[in-house]
């Protein structure tokens, strides 16, 4: 049995990422407001690219710059070597739970672990601010990630409005449970 205990899971997550030439960095306000189009041609892009499947639609600047509880300390981006924006996250806080509002990776980088070596940083921030639970939605026929989710410690809660899953998990498990898929993986 693993001792989770004794894992520096950010090192772990850093260096994975500078192996393969991404970095992970906390997307802050000011970075936000830096680099805003950059950040709205990334989600916006995915949005079109899966709005009618999943019924999405563009978000406008404001969506980006807005000031949800503790957004600059729960959200992240991957970048690549020629710092482009290969996967973001945008979490905050609602009551006594971290709240997973989306995750993104950019088409050319699906299929690389960012995701999970992502949910592993992320989780590792949440613990050690005290946060033990998370919730979020997703589309219900985004079969993908859901199941990927699910891998990694998830649980499906109910259906709302018979669109979108409302899953739930606590945060130590799905950091543990995605730590050690991301190991089986490696080998």
């Amino acid at each position: 049995m693993t001792n989770y205990s004794k894992i520096n899971f950010r090192s772990f997550v850093e260096n994975n990422l500078e192996e393969k030439g991404y970095k992970i960095v906390l997307v802050t306000e000011k970075l936000m407001q830096k680099r805003v189009d950059d950040f709205m041609n990334f989600v916006n892009g995915i949005r079109r690219e899966y709005g009618t499947e999943y019924q999405w639609h563009e978000e406008p600047k404001e969506y980006f710059l807005n000031g949800l509880v503790d957004k600059w300390k729960y959200s992240f981006a991957i970048f690549n070597s020629h710092d482009e924006i290969c996967f973001l996250n945008f979490s905050s806080v609602y009551g006594n739970l971290i709240h997973y509002h989306f995750a993104y990776t950019r088409s050319d980088s699906r299929g690389f672990n960012l995701s999970k070596l992502h949910t592993i940083y992320l989780c590792q921030v949440c613990l050690e601010n005290g946060f033990s639970k998370y919730e979020a939605y997703w589309p219900k026929n985004n079969n993908r990630s859901i199941i990927l989710y699910l891998k990694m410690g998830w649980e499906i809660q109910n259906i709302r409005n018979n669109k979108d899953l409302y899953m739930t998990a606590r945060i130590d498990k799905v950091r543990n449970q995605t730590y050690d898929l991301v190991l089986r993986e490696m080998k």
